[in-house]
This record gives structure tokens, C-alpha cells and sequence, in this order.
């Protein structure tokens, strides 16, 4: 009889051997392991650290060290209706210039995802994820809690985005919860925006890297939220009936919020004269196309790396699939099933 220990070291392994490169810009990987998300929420935790040795752990390894770059990021959201009546939910992810991860995770006592993964959160300062030598590879095993959006078998999707304010740190005497803790937990553990909510609700948020963040949330119902911490309280912004999407880049929309910074207001505008225009219904090539318009992309004022969308990513969540596309690279679509880890399909 096999021991748990062994068990284990047989997942792991059989996870990175999933490990494959598309192309300069993408990756992906199927991940066979257990990640103990379950008793890592019973626990709690504060810090990055926290989660990373919970997981080194799961996995009998040390080789997973985080490395994250702090430089900051920017991204933008959207939520519309395709004209065949589903729910997208658009996303870019304006970063440092690397590889993003595709990742396929199936928990036991879960719903089933795929979720997109930056991978300077566990490799900083590269450019290209030197995951084909064995003491970097095993740094992907971090996946599940290095995961910046997703979405489930449910239709549930999420996405966090960085706001210039000081980081949320409650302490209430919930159980804590860290920002990449908490996407991986409402992947798992949530079909619909209000399950979301109600689990971002019952933790005490501590934010990441010493930055703040606030969330977009849809599902299959056509349902979405903001999720968004102001003075450390939480507060929740939803659609209402003469709204049909809700917009999120790098300012509050909660009033109160520090937004001396005001980063985003330009794609933000930008993102909302389209919707209007089109009433809010919107075809998932075209949504692409306008993420790829108000996507980063420029040289960094005091560093010598460029700021750019590491991905763009259009979630239907009545398909349970992603349209994705990688590194400013919009000749190369990528689609994404939730039902189907490790398959790729070029259109």
C-alpha cells in the first residue's frame, strides 16, 4: 500500500509533466495534485508565506518559492451579453512583460476550473518563464494560488485588479484570507456572484505585497458584482436594472475610496462609450478587440521592462469556456474549456 507521501510525489510529478509551452507567451498544465485549499480556509492565512509552506506541504516539496514582483499592475473588466444571449466577462491583465500559465484544477470537494496564472508571481524579474529547468519548474506547482482570474464548471467567474492605496488588513476575528487564497477559494467553492459574496464576507481580507485590490464577479445568470475594500470594510457594488455592465480598472467606484492615483479612467470610459454604443451586447471577438484598444503597453518610466496586457481573456460563463490571447499577440486566439484540462484549441 502506497503511502500518502509517495501519493503525493506521484501527483506532483504527473502535474509537471502537463507542463507545456504553446508558444514565447503562453503556457499551460493540467494540475493533478491536491492543493489542501479546505484546511488551508479552516487555518487561515496572513501572508503569502502562510499558503506557500500549507502547499509545499500538499505536494512534499520545498522547491516552491515565491519570488513575486512588486512593480504593480493594472488591468481592466467588463461584463456584456453575446448576441446568442450568453454572459462574458472580459479581462485584461497589464503587467510586466512574461509568460502567463493556463491552469486546469479539479479539487475533490470542488467545482472543476481553469484559471489563467502570472507567472512573475512565483518567478520575479523574467521575461520568459524558465520553467524548463527542473529547479524552476517545480515553482509551477504555486499555480492554484497564483491564479489573477478564472472560471469554473458553474459559470462563476472572478478577476482581481490593483488599486494605488494602502492594502486592506482586517481584523475583525474572522478567519484571515489572503487575495490569491481567496480567487482560488470562490473558484472552487462558488456557483453563483452571491456565493462570492457571501464567502469574501465571512473572512478578514490582508491583502498582498502591501497593495490594495478589488474584484469583478459574473456567472451564468448574467449576474455581476464589485467587490472592493475601503478603510478596511468591504463593500459590494452591484448591477442594477438600468445598468447592464458593470466596468472595473485601476480607481474605487465605492465612494471614499483613495483615488488620488485616478489610474484607469481613460480605459474605463473608453470600455463603457463602446457597450453603450452596442447596448451591451457584444460578440466575443469583438470584446477581444476592444480589450486589445485599451490594453497597456509602453516602456516603464524608471525600469528597463515594458508594461503590457500579459493576457487578454473573454470568459463565457454559460460555455464554461475562455477566449485568450497572450502577450499583445491578438493574431493568436486561444480557446478554453473548463470540461476539457489540457486541451487547446488555436482559432
Amino acid at each position: 500500500m502506497k503511502s500518502e507521501r509517495k501519493i503525493a510525489i506521484e501527483k506532483r510529478e504527473a502535474t509537471l509533466k502537463t507542463l507545456t509551452q504553446i508558444d514565447d507567451n503562453l503556457w499551460t498544465m493540467v494540475y493533478k495534485s491536491s492543493y489542501g485549499l479546505d484546511s488551508l480556509l479552516k487555518k487561515g492565512s496572513k501572508g503569502i508565506m502562510d499558503s506557500v509552506k500549507h502547499l509545499q506541504n500538499a505536494v512534499k516539496t520545498n522547491g516552491i518559492v515565491p519570488n513575486p514582483d512588486k512593480d504593480g499592475f493594472a488591468c481592466s473588466t467588463f461584463n456584456a451579453q453575446n448576441p446568442d444571449g450568453d454572459y462574458i466577462f472580459g479581462r485584461n491583465f497589464d503587467y510586466k512583460a512574461a509568460p502567463c500559465l493556463v491552469c486546469w484544477t479539479a479539487p475533490e470537494n470542488g467545482y472543476k476550473a481553469v484559471s489563467v496564472v502570472d507567472t512573475t508571481f512565483f518567478i520575479h524579474g523574467t521575461k520568459y518563464m524558465p520553467l524548463v529547468k527542473s529547479k524552476k519548474k517545480m515553482r509551477a506547482m504555486a499555480a492554484p494560488y497564483a491564479s489573477m482570474d478564472g472560471i469554473n464548471e458553474k459559470g462563476f467567474s472572478i478577476a482581481v485588479l490593483e488599486l494605488k492605496t494602502k492594502a486592506t488588513e482586517q481584523n475583525t476575528g474572522k478567519t484571515p484570507i489572503i487575495t490569491t487564497v481567496a480567487i482560488r477559494a470562490v473558484l472552487d467553492k462558488c456557483a453563483t456572484v452571491d456565493e462570492a459574496i457571501e464567502l469574501f464576507a465571512s473572512y478578514d481580507m490582508h491583502d498582498l505585497l502591501g497593495l490594495n485590490y478589488h474584484y469583478q464577479l459574473a456567472d451564468a445568470n448574467g449576474t455581476s458584482a464589485i467587490i472592493e475594500y475601503v478603510d478596511n470594510k468591504m463593500f459590494v457594488i452591484r448591477q442594477d436594472k438600468d445598468k447592464k455592465n458593470l466596468i472595473l480598472t485601476n480607481y474605487f467606484l465605492t465612494p471614499g475610496g483613495d483615488n488620488h492615483d485616478g489610474r484607469g479612467m481613460d480605459r474605463y470610459e473608453r470600455i463603457e462609450t463602446t457597450l453603450k454604443e452596442k447596448n451591451g451586447v457584444i460578440t466575443e471577438e469583438d470584446a477581444m478587440d476592444l480589450l486589445s484598444k485599451v490594453a497597456l503597453n509602453y516602456q516603464h518610466k524608471t525600469l528597463k521592462h515594458m508594461v503590457i496586457a500579459l493576457w487578454s481573456s473573454v470568459y463565457n460563463c454559460n460555455e464554461k469556456s475562455m477566449l485568450l490571447c497572450a502577450g499583445m499577440d491578438y493574431t493568436k486566439k486561444y480557446k478554453f474549456y473548463v470540461d476539457k484540462p489540457g486541451e487547446i484549441i488555436k482559432l
